[in-house]
């Protein structure tokens, strides 16, 4: 990832969490989650376990929306 690349994507994802605080939370919070299972040191594990926990969150509400009358 090149600088200006960094710079677009932390802006980007800044605005999408209504600021730069935010961002900065959210990171905190994901950080401090991979570590406590040794991930930050498996990137490729990180993000299969991130895709994982993901697509299990959207399959999660398909079902529940599925149920509702």
């Amino acid at each position: 990832m090149t600088a200006e690349h960094y710079l677009r994507e932390k802006e980007r994802l800044s605005q999408a969490l209504n600021g730069q605080d935010r961002l900065e939370e959210a990171m905190e919070d994901i950080t401090e989650a991979l570590s406590k299972f040794s991930l930050d040191k498996m990137p490729g594990v990180a993000l299969d376990v991130t895709v994982f926990t993901l697509e299990t969150l959207h399959l999660g509400r398909l079902n529940l929306q599925d149920r509702q009358p």
